[in-house]
């Protein structure tokens, strides 16, 4: 256990010192944001929203909110990136339905895990909404909740939850709060 906590601490200071050498002597961090805020094409924005959140949501939301802010009208671009982010969502849903489909799959839900898959079918809910409100992957648990038969309307409903993570993020970004 300490050798484990050891060697995350010592991983997480490689990183950070990495990181600080990068933006010193490489590259300026800040002039890349300001440069990506103002010259990146907004369809350019939503297409790599749309497909990371489609995969497995490798690029994170707080990216796309500061890039909101610099637009003329940052609470629609953010209203537009959390249907983004659901219609996203939604496809990685029936992906998950449409793995359920593949028998070896299907086996390896029902037969090799269903320990650990009976009680997301039952609890499915919550994970779409932590998944969502949280940094955890809410493409991951969509496809997941797929695989695992979790009710389409109540899906959908629960994961309506990604927007309200993408105004209170923005609210908290954009200094309302």
């Amino acid at each position: 256990m300490r050798t484990g906590a050891r060697q995350l601490l010592v991983a997480l200071a490689v990183l950070i010192g990495v990181l600080w050498v990068v933006n010193t002597y490489v590259l300026d961090v800040n002039a890349l944001t300001e440069r990506f805020t103002h010259q990146v094409h907004w369809s350019l924005v939503y297409v790599a929203l749309f497909l990371s959140e489609i995969v497995v949501g490798i690029l994170p939301a707080d990216l796309f909110i500061i890039w909101s802010k610099s637009q003329p009208y940052p609470w629609i671009s953010i209203a537009a990136l959390g249907a983004i982010s659901y219609t996203s969502g939604n496809i990685s849903y029936w992906i998950g339905r449409r793995l359920h489909g593949n028998p070896r799959i299907h086996r390896w839900v029902h037969v090799n895990h269903a320990k650990l898959f009976n009680p997301l079918r039952r609890f499915g809910g919550l994970l779409i909404v932590v998944a969502a409100l949280t940094p955890l992957s809410f493409p991951a648990a969509s496809t997941v909740a797929g695989m695992v038969q979790f009710p389409a309307r109540w899906y959908r409903i629960y994961a309506l939850s990604i927007v309200v993570r993408y105004f209170l993020f923005a609210a908290l970004i954009f200094g309302l709060v």
